[in-house]
């Protein structure tokens, strides 16, 4: 299983041709995962939009795109797992903020990569956890 990052959602809705393909790969590959943090950072730009039409519309997007996903909680785990991944980070002078969140998350969960745009924040991760950045 894979974790889908904010990034994908914001292409959803931006630049979907960007996505189409890897649309289509995540979907033959079977059930993928989200984070509640990526569905809050998803819905917050698009509730945010003043114009009703345009917000409606987005939201219903993201809203098929979500049902598709197991979309996975944060827990005391995860934000024990997260703290020590920023920590450790922030030593050494690299800040990701809730990127770690979304990573503790997903190794907690099991899934395998994180599927993101966002390759600096997750490559750093990745050099402390072993957990994969795909990227597109």
């Amino acid at each position: 299983m894979k974790c889908i990052d904010t990034t994908y959602f914001v292409d959803l809705i931006r630049r979907p041709n960007i996505l189409r393909e890897l649309t289509t790969k995540l979907d033959d590959e079977g059930i993928h995962a989200t984070t509640v943090l990526n569905v809050y950072e998803a819905l917050f730009g698009a509730y945010a939009l003043k114009d009703d039409e345009k917000r409606e519309k987005i939201i219903h997007k993201l809203r098929e795109a979500l049902e598709r996903l197991e979309v996975l909680s944060f827990r005391y785990d995860d934000a024990v797992l997260a703290a020590k991944i920023a920590g450790e980070l922030a030593r050494n002078g690299k800040r990701v903020g809730v990127d770690a969140v979304v990573a503790a998350i997903a190794i907690n969960n099991g899934c395998k990569a994180i599927v993101t745009k966002n390759e600096k924040h997750f490559t750093w991760i990745m050099e402390i956890t072993g957990l994969r950045v795909e990227t597109y």
